[in-house]
């Protein structure tokens, strides 16, 4: 009997291995390495890492101090010069204006705003290297990227049509838009002088600062008296002891409707306030051509704050 078991044993060996037969050696592996590695000593480690790359980097520290509260409006008058020169360049104060048929041209006027900016800056740079910062010798890039750029290219351009809107035409009065934007950029230079009085540490600094807004200011209400010669509004009339009173304050107009379609966002008129404080909210601009629904381009002109400061990490761009 035992020679019949050995002579089956044997049979049973040499035959091949069926499908049952890999499972079961196949669940035997598996449970034997799982029993391995759970008596196996482990020990943690650093994660695997595919390929090689630089580590992100360290920032310094965002110290707003006198410098950088310098640099930024100086970044701000440069946008300003840059605007009014683009302006210039290509004759967007010339021509009629349909709604503001007696306005004329502009181009003298700017000419001389844009020296004030040209001056201002420049200041604005030697009071900041004199607290040992750097000059900056170009546009506010917060204030060129999220307002100017936009402007103009909803003005100049307009906008192409995508597959969820239609195309916007370039504006339908350009002298309109680039007026009601030299009195933002008026309002803005202004309204930035002021709100950084209060936080810089010097007394020449802010006396420098305050002469620079004033005279933005005035620039400011003579463009708002050129776009509507009937808004100024007389001190009898105006309660200019109240700080909340600015002195360049824009009131409600009809816009032309537009002869097919919805109407249009009524684009509001400045008004010339006297006034012994100024505003620091933001700066209505409503500009462009309407889009299907009529909407123009609507930004608020706000003055400089933590995401638009020139830190001392920042640097302008190259070429």
């Amino acid at each position: 009997m035992g020679n019949e078991m050995n002579q089956t044993e044997a049979i049973q060996t040499s035959q091949p291995m069926g499908r049952r037969g890999l499972f079961r050696l196949g669940g035997m592996t598996i449970g034997g390495a799982a029993l391995l590695a759970a008596c196996r000593k482990t020990e943690a480690g650093t994660l695997g890492r595919v390929g090689e790359g630089p580590t992100n980097p360290v920032l310094a520290d965002p110290i707003v101090d006198n410098g950088v509260l310098l640099r930024t409006l100086a970044g701000v008058e440069l946008s300003i010069v840059n605007a009014y020169q683009r302006m210039l360049d290509e004759k967007l104060l010339q021509g009629t204006s349909a709604t503001f048929p007696a306005i004329g041209d502009l181009t003298t006027l700017v000419t001389t705003f844009q020296k004030h900016h040209v001056k201002a800056a420049t200041t604005y740079n030697r009071l900041a290297t004199d607290e040992g910062a750097e000059s900056w010798d170009c546009g506010n890039t917060h204030l060129d990227a999220a307002y100017l750029s936009p402007i103009f290219d909803r003005v100049v351009l307009g906008v192409k049509a995508t597959d969820n809107a239609k195309a916007i035409a370039p504006s339908d009065d350009t002298v309109r838009d680039m007026v009601n934007l030299v009195f933002a950029l008026e309002s803005l230079s202004a309204e930035s002088a002021q709100a950084l009085v209060p936080q810089v540490t010097l007394a020449t600094i802010r006396a420098t600062a305050m002469s620079i807004g004033v005279r933005s200011a005035r620039q400011a209400s003579l463009t708002a008296l050129r776009i509507n010669p009937s808004s100024y509004v007389s001190a009898a009339d105006a309660a200019n002891a109240q700080p909340g009173v600015t002195t360049s304050t824009p009131a409600p107009a009809a816009a032309p409707a537009a002869s097919d379609g919805p109407p249009l966002t009524e684009i509001p008129l400045p008004v010339a306030i006297p006034s012994q404080f100024g505003e620091l909210s933001p700066v209505i601009y409503v500009g462009g051509n309407g889009d299907e629904n009529g909407v123009r381009l609507k930004l608020n002109f706000e003055t400089p704050s933590l995401n638009s400061l020139a830190y001392p990490y920042n640097a302008c761009a190259k070429g």
